[in-house]
């Protein structure tokens, strides 16, 4: 195991980060947001960080008011999308996930949508991952169980039971993305962000959305 620590400070205090101003200056950020080179990307404080971790970055853009960001990591392909201007106010982070696996009857490509619920709470830094087992275990299981079948879907019985009996495993690696994901937001928009809620937090379950299986 790579014994390395980032530290990875949730930022100051809730009430400070939720003034107008500094939801304005954020919003300001994505406004003024425009493309810029690869080059200049692989250089920012950001996508070092990234690349510290072992992710890469894949894409960052402007949706309209939303910033898309694409990034792989463990063989995964993740995509999610932020709207700067209510980062304090996140409770959960919706992520797409594409899988490819090498089956004795070709290539299967999974689609998931996982929800996952925003937990920073706890140690500043964070260890270091080099993998994701547990989700590569929940793929691994449904290719196991369902082959290449098309018409699988997340509503399916046995999905969302399998789904169920791994949550806590799987929560724990979506806890290590989210804190992963939001601090290389704090590098990029250059601001500290914190998400200590005062209100309890309702629905703090892994949910899956969406699975979709097919065969090249």
């Amino acid at each position: 195991m790579l014994e390395k620590i980032v530290n990875i400070s949730a930022g100051s205090d809730y009430k400070q980060s939720s003034r107008p101003g500094k939801q304005s200056a954020v919003s300001n950020y994505i406004s003024s947001y425009h493309a810029v080179s690869n080059d200049s990307i692989s250089l920012s404080p950001a996508t070092s960080f990234l690349s510290g971790i072992g992710w890469k970055l894949k894409k960052i853009q402007n949706e309209k008011e939303k910033l898309r960001i694409v990034f792989s990591f463990d063989d995964f392909d993740f995509s999610t999308a932020i709207i700067p201007g209510e980062i304090i106010q996140l409770q959960r982070i919706n992520y797409e996930i594409k899988y490819s696996l090498i089956s004795y009857n070709g290539i299967v490509n999974m689609n998931v949508e996982i929800s996952s619920p925003l937990n920073l709470e706890g140690s500043e830094s964070i260890q270091v991952k080099l993998h994701l087992p547990e989700l590569k275990k929940f793929f691994g299981s449904i290719i196991s169980s369902f082959g290449s079948k098309t018409d699988v879907s997340s509503n399916n019985y046995e999905v969302q039971k399998l789904f169920v009996e791994m949550e806590n495993a799987l929560q724990r690696e979506f806890n290590y993305i989210n804190k992963g994901l939001i601090n290389f937001l704090e590098k990029y928009l250059s601001l500290k962000i914190s998400l200590k809620h005062e209100d309890v937090i309702s629905g703090r379950m892994l949910e899956l959305k969406l699975l979709q299986i097919n065969k090249t």
